[in-house]
C-alpha cells in the first residue's frame, strides 16, 4: 500500500484539523503541511524541495480550498495559483475542495491545471477516495458540483436538453454523447421535479376530499371539483413528462400509456359534463371515476420509474451488513438494478396476459420470483456468455461455500474444467439453493404483486391504504427496491459460488478492491457467516417482534429499514434453535424487569447500610477517638503544669 504525503492549503483552520484528523484514519495517508495563503504553500513547498532534492514533487498532493481564493466570486486567485503552482511544480497533483461549480467553472478549472475537484461537504470515505485518485495520478470530478444551486442546475439541464435534441439532428460520427456529469444533474433535477409535483398532488387530493365532503348540490362545491379535477390531470401528465426525461428507453411504451390515458380521461372529462347538464351528483361520481381511471394508467409507472431514478445515485452498500451485489462495480450495480426492474415490468404484462387470478398468486409466487431471477440472469450476462478456462480447476472442495451446510467442489468444478463454459447454464444450476437461501425470503411478495396486478390496497402499520395514495406509493416503493436488492443478491450469489476466481469474470464485473483472491475469500466468508446470522438469531427475532427488515435505496446509497407485519403463523411454525431463540428474548423480557427491580432494590439497600449505618458507626468511632486523644491531651497538659 502506498503512502501519500498531503499539503492542505485552507483559509478555515477547522477545516485543516478536521481533514487532518480524517486522514489519521487511513494509514496510507498522512497531511505532512497545513498552511493557509499560496504564498506560505509555495515556500512550505520550496523548503521540502531543497530538503528532499526532488524539486519536481516535493509532496504526494496538495489541497487546495476553492472557498479561500474565492473561485466562485469571480476573481481569478485560484486559477492563478493552479497555474503558478503547476509552472513550478508540473508533476505535483491538485485537488480542489469546495462548493459547488458550474460546468464552465469546472473547465476553468480544469484548464488551469487542477487534477481534480470534489465538494465539501460529502461522506468522508468518497473525500478519500478522491485524495487517493489523485494522489496515485489519476483524476477525479464530482459528479454533483452543481447539486446545491438550483439556478445552475436548471441551466445546466436546459442545455442538456438542448444539446440532446440538437444531437438528434446530427449524424452518427458526429452526434454528441452526454457525460456521466450531465446525466447526474438531469436526473438529481427530474427527481426534485417529481417530488414538488407529488406533494402539490397530495394537496389537490386533499382539497378533492373535503369537496367530496360537501354538500352535494351546492354548485360553488361542484364547480371547485371540476376545476381540482382539471388540476390533478394536468399534475399527472407533468410528473409523466419529466419521468420521460430520465428514461428515454421507455418513449414507446411510456407513450402508449400516456395516450391510453389521456383517451380515458378525455371520455370521462366528456361524460362528466354530459352528467353536469344533467345531474349534479351525476357530475361528483363521474369526477371519482374520472380520477380513479387516470390515477390506475399513471401510479405505477411513477412507482418504476421513481425507484429506477434512484439507481442514478451511488449504490454504496451502508448498512453494515454484507451483500453480494458489493462485490460488484458500481456500474455493474446499476446495470443489473436496471435490468431486475424492465424484467419485472415484462412479467407482470405477462401476468396480466395470462390472467393470473389473486387467489393463485400465493401458489405461484416461487416459480414467478424464480422466472424472474432466471430472466435477469440470461439478460445480465447474456444467453451464450462462454468463458475461456483451459484446463484450469476454478475451485477446489476446501473452500466456504455460501451455501448453509454446504462446501465448494464437486459437480460444479467438473462442468468448469472444460476448454469453454457458457456461464448462464453453471449459474442456473444453482436455482434451488438461491431460491431457498433468498428468493423464497423475500418479504410480503404475494402482497406486493397483488397491489400491483389487481390494486389491492396495501396495510401500513393497520391502515388499509389504497393504490396511488402516497401511503402506498412510500411502502410499495420500499418493498419494490427490497426486491430489486435481493433479485439482484441471488443473481451475484451463483456467481460468487462457482465463477469467484476466474479472472475475466474479475475484470469484467468485480470492483477493484475485491480482485485478490484473499479478499474474495474474505468477502464470501463474511457473507457465509451472514447467511447463519439471519438464519439462527436475526429471523426469529424479528418474527417474534413482528416485522420485516427491508433493503431500500437512499440518497446516498442501500439502507436498511423495518417495517410492522403481523408473522403469527411463522411464529407458530419455528423449532429448534429459532424457537429457542425467541423463548429466550420472551424469558428476558419476562424477568428483565423484575431482575432490574430486585437489583435496584438491592442496591438501595446495600448503599443504606454503608451510609447510614456502617458510615454513621464509623463516624461515632472516629469522633469517639477524636475526643478521646483532645482529653488526653489536656490530662498531659494540664499535668506538667501541676
Amino acid at each position: 500500500m502506498s503512502n501519500f504525503q498531503l499539503l492542505s492549503i485552507d483559509g478555515d483552520p477547522i477545516f485543516r484539523l478536521g481533514l487532518r484528523v480524517a486522514c489519521e484514519q487511513y494509514p496510507d495517508l498522512q497531511v505532512v503541511a497545513e498552511v493557509s495563503t499560496g504564498s506560505e504553500a509555495l515556500r512550505i513547498l520550496e523548503a521540502r524541495s531543497i530538503g528532499s532534492g526532488t524539486a519536481k514533487k516535493p509532496a504526494d498532493l496538495g489541497i487546495l480550498a476553492v472557498e479561500t481564493l474565492n473561485l466562485r466570486s469571480g476573481q481569478i486567485e485560484a486559477l492563478e495559483f493552479c497555474r503558478e503552482l503547476k509552472n513550478l511544480y508540473p508533476n505535483l497533483p491538485l485537488l480542489l475542495l469546495g462548493g459547488p461549480l458550474t460546468p464552465e467553472q469546472l473547465a476553468e478549472v480544469q484548464a488551469a491545471g487542477a487534477n481534480g475537484y470534489c465538494p465539501k461537504g460529502r461522506d468522508i470515505s468518497l473525500t478519500m477516495e478522491a485524495i487517493r485518485a489523485v494522489a496515485s495520478g489519476c483524476t477525479y470530478w464530482a459528479t454533483d458540483t452543481a447539486a446545491n444551486s438550483e439556478i445552475e442546475l436548471n441551466a445546466a439541464v436546459v442545455q442538456i436538453v438542448e444539446n440532446s435534441a440538437s444531437s438528434a439532428d446530427k449524424n452518427a460520427d458526429n452526434s454528441t454523447v452526454d457525460t456521466p456529469v450531465h446525466k447526474k444533474m438531469l436526473a438529481y433535477f427530474c427527481i426534485s421535479g417529481l417530488r414538488e409535483i407529488d406533494a402539490a398532488l397530495a394537496v389537490v387530493k386533499a382539497d378533492l376530499q373535503e369537496v367530496r365532503a360537501a354538500d352535494p348540490t351546492d354548485l360553488p362545491s361542484i364547480l371547485d371539483g371540476v376545476v381540482l379535477s382539471g388540476r390533478r390531470r394536468e399534475l399527472l401528465a407533468a410528473r409523466w413528462i419529466v419521468s420521460q426525461l430520465l428514461f428515454e428507453g421507455k418513449e414507446e411504451k411510456a407513450e402508449g400509456r400516456k395516450q391510453r390515458g389521456e383517451g380515458r380521461a378525455e371520455k370521462a372529462e366528456i361524460r362528466g359534463e354530459n352528467l353536469l347538464n344533467n345531474s349534479e351528483s351525476q357530475l361528483a361520481n363521474s369526477q371519482v371515476s374520472a380520477e380513479s381511471l387516470v390515477v390506475a394508467t399513471n401510479w405505477q409507472g411513477s412507482l418504476f420509474d421513481s425507484v429506477a431514478a434512484k439507481l442514478q445515485f451511488d449504490l454504496v452498500n451502508l448498512t453494515g451488513l454484507p451483500l453480494e451485489i458489493d462485490i460488484l462495480r458500481s456500474a455493474k450495480k446499476r446495470e443489473l438494478m436496471s435490468s431486475i426492474l424492465r424484467k419485472l415490468q415484462d412479467l407482470l404484462e405477462e401476468l396480466r396476459f395470462s390472467q393470473v387470478q389473486q387467489t393463485q398468486l400465493s401458489q405461484k409466487m416461487p416459480a414467478i420470483l424464480r422466472d424472474l431471477w432466471e430472466a435477469t440472469i440470461i439478460d445480465f450476462f447474456g444467453r451464450y456468455y462462454t468463458l475461456q478456462t483451459g484446463e484450469t480447476r476454478v475451485f477446489d472442495g476446501s473452500q466456504t461455500s455460501l451455501k448453509l451446510g454446504e462446501s465448494q467442489g464437486g459437480s460444479a468444478a467438473d462442468i468448469l474444467a472444460g476448454s469453454g463454459v457458457e456461464v448462464v447454464p453453471v449459474l442456473l444450476a444453482d436455482a434451488d439453493a438461491v431460491a431457498a437461501e433468498i428468493l423464497d425470503k423475500i418479504p410480503m411478495t404475494v402482497d406486493f404483486f397483488a397491489h400491483l396486478l389487481f390494486e389491492i390496497p396495501l396495510t401500513v402499520d393497520n391502515i388499509s391504504c389504497v393504490a396511488g395514495s402516497p401511503e402506498a406509493m412510500k411502502r410499495a416503493e420500499a418493498l419494490l427496491e427490497n426486491l430489486a436488492i435481493q433479485v439482484a443478491s441471488g443473481v451475484v450469489q451463483p456467481l460468487l459460488n462457482n465463477l469467484a476466481n476466474i479472472e475475466e469474470i474479475k475484470q469484467i464485473f468485480y470492483d477493484g478492491k475485491l480482485i485478490s483472491t484473499r479478499e474474495i475469500e474474505r468477502f464470501r466468508n463474511d457473507l457465509s457467516w451472514r447467511y447463519r446470522w439471519d438464519s439462527y438469531f436475526v429471523e426469529p427475532k424479528a418474527i417474534f417482534e413482528s416485522r420485516f427488515w427491508l433493503f431500500v435505496l437512499g440518497d446516498y446509497g442501500i439502507n436498511r429499514i423495518s417495517i410492522y407485519a403481523p408473522r403469527n403463523p411463522e411464529l407458530a411454525q419455528l423449532s429448534g434453535w429459532q424457537l429457542a431463540l425467541t423463548l429466550l428474548l420472551e424469558t428476558r423480557d419476562a424477568i428483565a424487569p423484575r431482575v432490574r427491580a430486585v437489583i435496584s432494590l438491592l442496591g438501595a439497600a446495600v448503599v443504606y447500610v454503608l451510609t447510614q449505618v456502617i458510615g454513621r458507626g464509623i463516624g461515632l468511632i472516629g469522633r469517639g477517638i477524636i475526643q478521646g486523644i483532645g482529653n488526653s491531651l489536656q490530662d498531659s497538659k494540664f499535668g506538667k503544669n501541676g
